[in-house]
């Protein structure tokens, strides 16, 4: 455990700077007390069972994780679209779902919710039509902008929450620097750091495959923007993962990210994002397109296709045909109402004339997808 980053998060939920995000507001003191203790909750009964597998079922350790495909790229760059449409694939992938996420990170729990929703079916399924109810009502503003419910699949760098790791807690500190250096994954801290860190995610994919997957006749499919810093620590943990790596302008990306990221902001603060804090946003992109552009040229080789984001989304026969070859599957064609479930509806402002010269200096491998 980072004793520092612990401390930070448990002492950090409020600012005492004026003009901060965190600082005192009646929206964020609300959405604290709602939050904080369900969240404190989660965190010691999941890793309560977490520690059981351990005795329960020690044979996960021996799950095998052979091949894994990552779907890793900027924000913004229709890795959602991808991981869905790949996702559809049940006998070629198997994936976390938000569900096992939040509610089942361990195995014991993952059978205990299985056990439970079959039991709920028998009777018509009551109890899973007033989730899904209530999961829409919660999750409509979010869905503007990112398809999420608890039966799709997410990103799963957020079961790290359950070790206070994750980069997923960002949100809820915004205008901090507690995870600067987690931002900054390869680059910022020490190997023995990241291996432990990468190793306790690898423990989490061994449960998934254990319950799900367990003679490995399905890959094991993931989808992270936030480990466009972690490329070098994956392959050194997954030395035969594959990188589905997905391409668009910069110019678009930022943007867009930096209202991405500000409306999840939004719903722990009322206080507008500084100017600062939006270029901080506009230097992690840039430093995560350098460091995962290095990874790829110097650790991947073969084991990474690199898409265009253009062609991937209007469904290019080209692109279909070597990602088809790339993963040794047959591609669905994309559906209308999946590329029109996907598409964002909101709006951003373009990026400026600052920023788009900052870009083609300091990011000129990325030239080619931004004509």
């Amino acid at each position: 455990m980072d004793l520092r980053l612990t401390l930070n998060i448990v002492f950090g939920v409020f600012s005492f700077q004026r003009g901060n995000m965190r600082f005192f507001n009646l929206k964020r003191l609300v959405i604290t007390l709602i939050i904080l203790p369900i969240f404190t909750c989660l965190l010691i009964i999941n890793n309560v069972f977490l520690l059981l597998d351990f005795l329960l079922f020690p044979r996960f350790l021996l799950q095998k994780i052979v091949k894994p495909v990552f779907i890793i790229s900027a924000p913004r760059s229709a890795t959602t679209f991808l991981y869905h449409r790949l996702a559809e694939n049940g006998s070629d992938f198997t994936c976390f779902k938000l569900w096992e996420i939040v509610f089942a990170p361990s195995i014991f729990q993952k059978y205990m919710v299985i056990s439970f929703f079959k039991l709920d079916r028998l009777f018509g399924s009551p109890i899973k039509r007033v989730i899904l109810y209530i999961e829409k009502k919660l999750l409509k503003r979010i869905n503007e902008i990112h398809l999420i419910s608890a039966e799709m699949p997410e990103e799963d760098e957020a079961v790290l929450l359950w070790s206070l790791n994750s980069l997923y807690l960002n949100f809820f500190y915004p205008d901090s620097h507690f995870f600067d250096k987690y931002l900054l994954f390869d680059d910022a801290l020490s190997h023995r750091r990241r291996r432990n860190l990468m190793m306790k995610y690898k423990r989490y994919l061994q449960r998934h495959n254990y319950v799900f997957n367990r003679k490995g006749e399905r890959t094991f499919l993931s989808k992270n923007p936030l480990m466009m810093c972690k490329l070098e620590s994956l392959q050194d943990t997954f030395n035969d993962a594959r990188i589905i790596n997905i391409n668009r302008c910069p110019a678009h990306v930022i943007p867009s990210t930096i209202n991405l990221n500000n409306t999840i902001y939004s719903f722990f603060t009322s206080i507008k994002s500084r100017d600062e804090v939006n270029k901080r946003t506009t230097d992690i992109l840039i430093s995560w397109y350098k460091m995962a552009y290095n990874a790829i040229e110097t650790k991947y080789g073969k084991n990474c296709i690199k898409l265009d984001f253009t062609k991937l989304v209007i469904g290019d026969r080209e692109t279909d045909s070597l990602l088809s070859k790339f993963l040794q599957i047959d591609l669905h064609p994309i559906s209308k109402d999946n590329n029109k479930k996907h598409k964002s509806k909101q709006a951003y402002e373009g990026i400026d004339e600052r920023t788009r010269l900052l870009v083609e200096n300091e990011l000129p491998f990325m030239k080619p997808y931004c004509n």
